[in-house]
């Protein structure tokens, strides 16, 4: 399956690459579910992957159409564009999956890590077009 944007940052270790060699079950449950049970062994990683491709692909579709800098959103007491908004998610979600020292990150970078929840709370009532 390919994953376009993932494959430009170079993530290729994602829940639909892991054990290949049950393929039929798993499409068989996308069949049935639309999804297969690779993607629940960790929901963390699995939003993030879906996040970022979506944000990618909503910025392509909506930039050109939409402005993105017009709606404005309070977070952590400063004002942000939907569009610096996504930015910040993006740029967490690169760190995420491209930094091999991601569990040596102390206690800060773990939590300006873990803000991609708190932004995309802020920002999801928006996320249309």
């Amino acid at each position: 399956m390919a994953h376009k944007y993932l494959d430009d940052i170079g993530v290729t270790d994602t829940p639909w690459n892991w054990r290949k060699e049950d393929s039929f079950r798993w499409r068989h449950e996308r069949q049935v579910y639309g999804f297969d049970g690779r993607e629940c062994w960790g929901l963390d990683s699995t939003f993030y992957l879906w996040l970022y491709e979506h944000l990618m692909k909503y910025l392509e579709d909506a930039e050109p159409v939409v402005d993105l800098t017009w709606n404005k959103f309070k977070y952590n007491g400063k004002t942000y564009s939907q569009r610096e908004l996504i930015d910040m998610m993006l740029e967490r979600l690169k760190v995420w999956f491209t930094d091999d020292d991601f569990n040596e990150f102390d206690e800060e970078s773990y939590k300006w890590l873990h803000e991609i929840e708190a932004i995309w709370a802020v920002v999801l009532p928006a996320m249309w077009w």
